[in-house]
């Protein structure tokens, strides 16, 4: 079974970064990811990385087809990009290094 990794970076508003993350909290406790590890990484530059590593692609694909998406709940606290997006994000599938051994 092959694990999806995902990232999504963002710049959350001027003052409004406990707000979101007591807001985020809140959504992990009620609506859980499940998988194997989900974490907010702080990047030291104003942005954030929120990381998700699930068991298989149908997880993955479960959580992104959730009514109440985390991304959602985000929006009106992060400052979009200059592209006019308010998420950076990237997945795919984790290669198994232990295969090139």
């Amino acid at each position: 079974m092959t694990r999806m990794i995902a990232c999504m970076c963002f710049q959350p508003k001027s003052g409004k970064t406990d707000e979101m993350m007591k807001a985020i909290a809140e959504y992990i406790r009620d609506y859980p990811f499940g998988g194997k590890h989900h974490a907010i990484i702080d990047l030291g530059t104003g942005e954030y990385a929120f990381i998700g590593v699930h068991n298989s692609v149908d997880d993955f694909i479960d959580i992104m087809n959730r009514d109440n998406r985390t991304s959602d709940l985000m929006r009106k606290y992060v400052e979009p990009y200059e592209d006019g997006e308010s998420f950076h994000s990237f997945s795919g599938p984790e290669i198994d290094l232990k295969s090139y051994l």
